[in-house]
């Protein structure tokens, strides 16, 4: 996925993009029809294109129909693919709610030691 490939990175060019579709599904996708899509010259990826870009960047195909995103959370589904994340999940499941408070807290500070926050 694209959030996990590239965390912390510049995002990476459409030939990057088009070089690694290709490697990853065998799909013969070109770099301007990338710029197209990125620039709104095309909006509506269809077929094969739809399902390697979805799979590229880890998003369902309906994510890059809907301009509002059909996705609730896109960032929890991005999360949640993490088997850590979803340890402390449940973890804190039945705690009160002072113990997550105080977790939320820790988690917060760890964030802003790591940076994870700045823009």
């Amino acid at each position: 996925m694209i959030i996990e490939r590239w965390r912390g990175q510049k995002p990476p060019g459409n030939a990057v993009i088009a070089e690694q579709i290709r490697t990853e599904t065998g799909l013969s996708i070109s770099t301007g029809y990338l710029w197209m899509l990125r620039t709104g010259v095309r909006d509506n990826p269809t077929g094969a294109r739809l399902q390697a870009l979805a799979r590229f960047f880890g998003r369902s195909p309906s994510y890059f129909l809907d301009a509002e995103g059909t996705e609730p959370d896109d960032q929890l589904s991005a999360a949640l693919r993490s088997k850590d994340v979803v340890q402390i999940a449940l973890r804190s499941d039945g705690l009160s709610d002072h113990s997550k408070k105080a977790i939320l807290s820790m988690i917060e500070h760890a964030r802003m030691i790591e940076r994870l926050d700045d823009h």
